[in-house]
């Protein structure tokens, strides 16, 4: 699916433009950029159907919304920017399919988006052979160390890591991990034991479930036998909420924490969510001026009744850092604007964010509660932690 140029206005106007401004670091419009012609080429790639549906939705609103300030506020140094937005169903075969058509058919300067960690392997098949920038916005495993592969969502040291602290000194030493049977669980799950071993706890379990589960019980009858101290779970998109309804079900007193919760399932089944924890770099409920404007211009364009989360979030940063790049690095060619990241920064909603050596985002780490009303109370501010991804120097 092809989306036209976005010209759609907020009420928010002057906050789009002061946006653009922080993103771009009060530079000037290098003439260079603005002497060329044409727009901007953006690829969007996510899953808007599939599994990943309830996630890609709000990841694409959120995408939308940072084009449609910019474009509004004069674009990337004068350019407009049109966007491509293609459908990966959460396949691999999607993810290559509609990468090489965004890289060789729709010539895109750069693809921002995608959620599953299956997606961005099979992704990164096509772009980085190809040299082309792909801002991945989920956060994951964080085991990529590629120079066209930007991150602008967590890795374990700033999502696993501290929860594991939290978790060890206030619900005790003991997990049993739940996760789909995909790459994002399995090596978080590596990382999960071992930041609960140097704490001196004990993983007693990981099970990895095939995309589609129906039926959960057998596992949760294992959970009970082993008696952890808490409960880790990582299963994607629609069947996580199948395994929240039966983890209810079973009547387990455990606390339930999950990497993986956020406003999109909380606004819409908070008696699923309420109670359960969670770690992300933005939850709508972060206090600031800068949360209230981004609330504010969402709201506007989508309505006060849809949810924000970290990925979509993360990717409303990375649209912002790209055009500061653009901007800074004055063209679009990918090796000057991947060497542009180095030096832009951007007063995001989760608060200010720029990249690492390693290509990651310095973005925040929150701990969360949700409560009934399909909201997450911020229990922990980590802060921005540094990213961490082994042995990477690019």
């Amino acid at each position: 699916m092809t989306s036209t140029l976005i010209t759609r206005r907020t009420a928010l106007k002057t906050f789009g433009a002061g946006a653009a401004a922080a993103a771009s670091l009060s530079l000037g419009m290098p003439s260079i950029l603005r002497a060329q012609e044409g727009p901007i080429k953006l690829g969007f790639l996510s899953g808007l159907t599939g599994l990943e549906t309830i996630l890609g939705e709000t990841q694409l609103n959120c995408f939308n919304l940072a084009i449609s300030e910019i474009n509004n506020a004069g674009g990337i140094a004068g350019r407009q920017v049109e966007v491509t937005v293609e459908d990966d169903q959460t396949t691999t075969r999607g993810a290559i399919d509609k990468a090489r058509k965004l890289v060789n058919d729709d010539e895109v300067d750069a693809i921002i988006g995608l959620i599953a960690s299956l997606t961005h392997v099979a992704a990164r098949s096509v772009t980085t052979p190809a040299k082309k920038l792909l801002m991945y916005t989920t956060y994951y495993e964080g085991d990529v160390c590629e120079p066209y592969f930007f991150s602008t969502g967590q890795v374990p040291n700033q999502q696993i890591v501290p929860s594991v602290e939290w978790l060890t000194a206030n619900e005790g030493k003991t997990t049993y991990i739940i996760g789909s049977d995909y790459v994002w669980p399995r090596r978080s799950a590596e990382e999960v034991q071992v930041a609960l071993e140097a704490k001196g706890g004990k993983v007693l379990g990981a099970e990895f479930l095939p995309f589609g589960t129906q039926d959960f019980g057998p596992v949760f009858d294992r959970l009970k036998a082993a008696k952890p101290d808490f409960v880790w779970v990582m299963v994607a998109g629609n069947d996580l909420i199948t395994c929240l309804k039966q983890y209810k079900s079973f009547g387990f007193k455990q606390q339930l924490f999950s990497n993986g919760l956020d406003e999109s399932f909380s606004f819409f089944h908070p008696e699923l969510t309420a109670g359960t924890l969670s770690n992300q770099a933005y939850f709508m409920g972060l206090e600031s001026e800068r949360n209230t404007a981004f609330k504010l211009a969402y709201a506007d364009m989508y309505g006060a009744d849809k949810p924000i989360n970290a990925i979509s979030e993360a990717a409303y940063d990375a649209v912002y850092l790209y055009k500061a790049a653009v901007e800074r690095a004055g063209t679009t060619e990918t090796e000057a604007v991947r060497a542009a990241f180095r030096s832009v920064e951007f007063d995001a909603p989760q608060g200010k964010v720029n990249f690492a050596a390693n290509n990651v985002m310095r973005s925040n780490s929150l701990l969360a509660r949700g409560n009934d009303k399909g909201q997450w109370e911020i229990l922990e501010n980590f802060g921005q932690i540094d990213p961490e991804v082994a042995q990477c120097k690019l």
